[in-house]
């Protein structure tokens, strides 16, 4: 039965609306040729109005030549309309969103993912459902701008504990991922602000600082992290950064390096240093890398992080810490604002963090992904083109580079693996600019959160029939 909106207190009678509505059906196609149209007397009864309206409506669609009567039967479509319509523009700007992470993979060896099994489905769903039953009346209300005060404090521990800093809950912004905390961070530093990012990098975080209005700069990496006489060349007055484990290289940033980029930041009062911290929790090598924001001592390092890797990326719960220089501008700026992140999402995870349940997780999601990175690399070297590979970065994350000595171009193994159904990355697509260090050799970029033992094997032995048709071991 077709349902219509008809306006009672229009002008325009209702016969007349009547006709436009399914006159507009036919037009874009939602009606086809031949699709039969509701008898008169069912559809003013659906519709609840007269039949002379829809008899009104019905003769002039048959007059215009919408739609035709057979006797005895009923009415239907009398036409397929092909009407000229406006080009398709193929430039990027028009071209449907489109990434590889949204696609469906047989084995997937992406990096932003996480492996469902340690999720911890059944605590977490009672903590919530207790908090909703028994403290829901404190959390109705709009809330604080920069998140809950019992969730920030939680926060606060989190960061003490593992990060190996102290910050106040005053300086914590809870935002809805990565992107709002980019755009609040766009303000409150100013779009005319120069951004250097380090190339390689995660590339979503160059489209955003393009998106908010943005000037960002590529700036090369060595041995030791970002090369901070390139920085200096840069005029940049920001620099975005992985120093615990950067992405994609796995490259930590020396001691020495860190103090390096401190003294940059301290010659002026508008130079930050933004500390993106996203899987530094999961270290497998040594002790873990304290923050750089533990070295800080003028407000320079503006530290980010999020839930993403520790519990769920569909969590959207991310969070900055301020410099206290920032803070004043951050509460004119967002005093209008309501949190990200709804309040319940906020006293559900704070109850989890204080229940001892997210420590509890934690370690258990560094043992099962400290196997998986195992037995995927040792599943790697006992490949048919174990000779012809090194793993780096290994040590920290959940992703690691394999770099690959064959004259066959990073691009093409990409898609021989894509065609066998592996969703797996190169590092060119994280290069933002050429870059010496980088472009000369071929890398794959392995994320091992999401595939099991099964996977991992499978997923290696496809590689094994993709490249070996390309004839380079």
């Amino acid at each position: 039965m077709l349902t219509f909106f008809l306006d009672r207190t229009s002008s325009t009678p209702l016969y007349e609306q009547l006709y436009l509505k399914i006159k507009q059906g036919i037009v874009n196609n939602t009606l086809k040729k031949d699709d039969a149209l509701p008898s008169k007397r069912r559809l003013a009864e659906h519709l609840k109005i007269s039949l002379t309206t829809v008899e009104s409506a019905y003769m002039q669609l048959e007059t215009e030549g919408y739609i035709k009567s057979r006797p005895r039967v009923g009415f239907f479509v009398a036409t397929d309309l092909d009407l000229p319509n406006k080009p398709m523009d193929d430039s990027a700007e028009n071209v449907a969103y489109s990434d590889d992470h949204r696609e469906e993979w047989c084995i997937d060896f992406l990096t932003d993912r996480i492996d469902p099994v340690v999720f911890p489905q059944k605590t977490y769903a009672k903590i919530a459902r207790d908090a909703v039953l028994d403290d829901y009346k404190s959390h109705l209300d709009r809330g604080h701008p920069q998140g809950s005060v019992d969730f920030r404090k939680k926060v606060a521990e989190l960061l003490y504990a593992y990060r190996g800093f102290s910050a106040s809950y005053k300086n914590i912004v809870i935002g809805s991922g990565s992107e709002q905390l980019l755009s609040f961070l766009t303000l409150l530093l100013g779009r005319n602000a120069k951004v250097a990012i380090e190339n390689p990098c995660y590339p979503k975080n160059h489209h955003l600082y393009k998106a908010y209005g943005m000037q960002p700069i590529p700036v090369s990496l060595d041995q030791n992290g970002v090369d901070v006489s390139a920085l200096k060349a840069t005029n940049a007055s920001v620099i975005h950064t992985t120093p615990s484990h950067q992405y994609p290289t796995g490259i930590v940033t020396t001691i020495n390096r860190r103090s390096e980029l401190l003294h940059w930041a301290s010659r002026n009062n508008d130079r930050f240093i933004i500390e993106d911290d996203y899987d530094s929790e999961f270290r497998f090598y040594g002790t873990p890398v304290p923050a750089m924001r533990g070295l800080d001592n003028l407000g320079n390092v503006i530290y980010m992080n999020s839930f993403s890797k520790m519990l769920s990326p569909g969590f959207r719960v991310a969070y900055m810490v301020l410099p206290d220089s920032l803070l004043g501008r951050a509460n004119r700026l967002f005093s209008f604002y309501g949190s990200g992140v709804p309040a319940f999402q906020q006293m559900i995870l704070s109850k989890f963090i204080e229940s001892g349940s997210f420590e509890r997780n934690l370690r258990k999601m560094k043992k099962n992904y400290r196997h998986k990175r195992d037995y995927l690399i040792d599943t790697l070297r006992h490949a048919s083109f174990h000779d012809k590979i090194e793993i780096l970065g290994e040590e920290a994350g959940l992703h690691f580079l394999m770099r690959m000595d064959t004259p066959v171009d990073e691009e093409t193994l990409i898609t021989a693996a894509k065609n066998k159904g592996i969703g797996i990355m190169g590092l060119q697509e994280c290069l933002i600019a050429p870059s010496v260090r980088w472009s000369s050799d071929k890398h794959i970029i392995f994320g091992y959160a999401r595939p099991n033992e099964n996977d991992i094997k499978y997923g290696v032995r496809l590689l094994e029939e993709a490249w070996r048709d390309l004839e380079f071991f």
